[in-house]
Parts: C-alpha cells; structure tokens; sequence
C-alpha cells in the first residue's frame, strides 16, 4: 500500500492573511502524478457499486448495506453522495462512502454575533460557498460508514487507505473542510491522523441514559427519582392525558408523511444551524429498510397528529433520531418532555443498556438523568482566515446553551 495517495496541502505563501485569496483556495493539492490511480475508483450513486458492496459488505450491518444507502441517498435531495471501492490487485477490498454539502450563510443563524464579524461571516460564506466532506452518514453518530475484507487489510491499513480515499474526493470537489467521525478512536488512529494534519478542535457530545434493571418499567423509573423530578415526571406525564400514542406502521408512515415533514420542520426552523432538509419520504424509507428495527410513534389529538419521534433499536441502545411536535400545543402536554419519556419507557421495556438522545437540547435531556459522552471528529480545515475558522470551531462548540447543568434526578 502507498502513502502517496493521500493528498497535502498548498504551502502557505505570504498573502494568507488576506480574506479574499483565502476564500479562494483550495484545501488540497492535485493527488500526486505517480499515485496509481487504479487503486480506488469513486463514485456518485450506490447502484454503481452494487455488486461490489455485495461482495463486501458485512450482513449484520446495515448501515452499509445497498437498501440502506439506497434509501439514504434517494430520501437526502439536498446531499451529494460519494462512494469508493478500493481494490488490491484488480480486486475490491474494501467500500466506503461520503457525503458531501454546500455551505452558505443560509445554512446559520448569525444573528448572535456583532453586526460587523456577522457582516464578514456572511461574505465569507456567500463568496466561498463552504464544501464540506463527511464521512458516512452526517445524521448520526457511531455507525459504520466503510467495510473490508479483513483478510486482505489490517485495521491500520483500512484507515490509512479510506482517509487517503477521502483526502482525493476532497481534492477532486476543492473541499473547505475534511470531517472523518465514527473512526476507531484508538491511539494509533489518534497519532496516525494527527501526523496527517487532523485536528479535534469542536467539543461535541451525545446526551445518554444509563438504564438501571432494577426500573423494570417507567413507573419502576419515576420510583428511583428524587421528590422533586419525580412530582416533576409524574406532572408531565399526566399532561398527555389527552393524547393517543401510536406506533406506526410503515403504511401509516408514508400516509402521515405530510404532518410529520411539517412537525419536523417545525423545530429545524428553531435550530442554529442546518446542514441539511429531509425528503418527505425519509421515514417511510427508513422503516421499510430496518422494519422492527426502527420504530416511529405519533402521539394524536382528538385525530390529529400533534408529535411523532422516531428510533432506532440496537443490540444494546433505544436510540432517538429525530422528533416534531407542534410548539402551540407543546405547552399544553408538555409534547418535548412526554417524548422523551416515551423513548425512555421504550428503552426499559426493550430492556437495552441505553438510551441514546443525540446533541441537542442537552438541558432538557439532562432533566431526565442524561449524562453527556464526548464524541471523536477529525478535522482538516482549509486555508482560511483565523476569525473564520476559530469562530467557526467556537459556534459549533456553543450551539447549545452554555447554561446547561449536568442533573442527578435519581436518588
């Protein structure tokens, strides 16, 4: 295997400091003359590659199977998909795949920011239109986004080739930006991507719940809560009195697909940032590719929908992926917190070890006995101004609320 794959970037010259000529560059050089090209062919669809992923991918994970990715792509109008199959000696060793988005000030909400760094942010995005590069599926967190035949590669030699493969995607569509997440974050990895010019500069977390098998059901859950967060429980829950929660079928999916594209939207437009909209048909997709493996419960009112979660089921976690409700009745029965508690009760009566909740809303999640675990990205960024990238790092570090407290509502 040769390292020459892997691209590097432009020597820095003495007009770096100046913000319109480093909107103008590109993050990597030309991928050497003497790589062999022929040692990885990339692709933009997944049917390209269809007898290859076959061939390689591991039937126990579906995050890399075609009807997954299938799915992924048709139901994600907005990302663009890269894919590459790496081959040793003409035949293919090992499948991974990228997403790939375009980065605009419409894409922030900046209006917490002085008018004049505002003012720069804005021209810097407008005019440099941010290319960003990500590995595997930007929507979640700790899945697998490539798959290899381990008896032709080690784990160290699939990492050096899959970030040699995305460094020539990066170079190929003038990326700004390099994310690899979901890596193995052991210290070989740490060092090898480190000695690659790969930094950790964003504190990100997921918010989890440990579940305890003394609980046994929620009612066993709001038992084990202190006074205080267990009238608090008890209220909330006798607020959805009113409300019908169902699980949903995946026809009841695709014929509820217009409430939920519009609850989901719903709480995206109160976000500070989004990378990217769903198709109306994503959870319908989703649910036709997991089955029972992926879970979306509608909570009704008097007929009409008002809020629906969605969740994915694990060996070992209930995992939430994304929620909407209607804000005017949010109030009324307390429609964020009685999801929450439903993903919960799912959890204990699953009888997984976790409860995962994602990255947002970190106060409320903690409410309810959510701590938070630290998530590994690897980063290479683009000649940019400073005041770019470092407002860039610090926006990503505090898009949640700095006021946040770590919780202990259980006795």
């Amino acid at each position: 295997m040769s390292r020459n794959i892997s691209a590097t970037l432009e020597a820095i010259t003495t007009y770096d400091d100046c913000l319109i000529t480093s909107c103008l560059k590109k993050m990597f050089t030309k991928t050497p003359k003497n790589t062999t090209q022929s040692a990885f062919i990339i692709r933009n669809h997944i049917a390209e590659f269809k007898k290859e992923l076959e061939q390689l991918h591991d039937e126990g994970v579906l995050e890399t199977s075609y009807p997954y990715l299938e799915a992924m792509e048709r139901s994600l109008p907005e990302a663009d998909f890269r894919y590459v199959v790496i081959y040793k000696k003409n035949v293919p060793v090992l499948f991974g795949y990228f997403q790939l988005f375009t980065l605009t000030s419409e894409n922030f909400d900046l209006g917490k920011n002085k008018r004049f760094i505002k003012g720069i942010l804005r021209f810097f995005l407008d005019l440099k239109r941010a290319i960003v590069l990500i590995s595997g599926n930007a929507l979640r967190t700790e899945t697998a986004w490539y798959c290899y035949n381990e008896a032709a590669l080690n784990k160290e030699e699939a990492i050096e080739v899959i970030t040699a493969a995305a460094e020539k995607i990066a170079d190929d569509e003038d990326a700004t930006a390099l994310i690899l997440k979901d890596m193995p974050g052991t210290p070989y990895t740490r060092k090898w991507l480190a000695g690659m010019g790969y930094e950790m500069p964003l504190q990100d977390m997921t918010m989890v719940v440990d579940i305890d098998k003394k609980w046994g059901t929620l009612a066993g859950y709001t038992e084990a809560l202190s006074r205080k967060y267990k009238t608090r429980a008890n209220k909330i829950l006798a607020s959805a009195g009113k409300l019908q929660l169902k699980e949903l079928t995946q026809k009841e999916v695709q014929e509820h697909e217009a409430d939920i594209s519009r609850l989901f939207k719903n709480v995206v437009d109160k976000q500070s940032f989004v990378l990217t909209n769903l198709g109306q048909d994503h959870f319908s997709l989703l649910k036709k590719v997991y089955k029972d493996n992926f879970e979306v419960f509608g909570f009704f009112y008097e007929g009409v929908l008002v809020a629906f979660y969605s969740a994915f089921v694990t060996d070992d976690a209930y995992e939430i992926y994304y929620v909407g409700f209607d804000y005017a009745r949010n109030a009324e029965f307390q429609l964020y917190f009685n999801i929450l508690f439903s993903g919960l009760e799912r959890a204990i009566v699953l009888k997984k070890k976790q409860l995962k909740l994602g990255r947002t809303s970190f106060d409320a999640k903690a409410s309810i006995g959510a701590k938070p675990v630290e998530m590994n990205y690897f980063i290479k960024i683009a000649n940019v101004p400073n005041i770019v990238s470092n407002w860039f790092a610090n926006y990503f570090s505090s898009m949640e609320d700095a006021k946040w407290k770590l919780r202990n509502p259980l006795k």
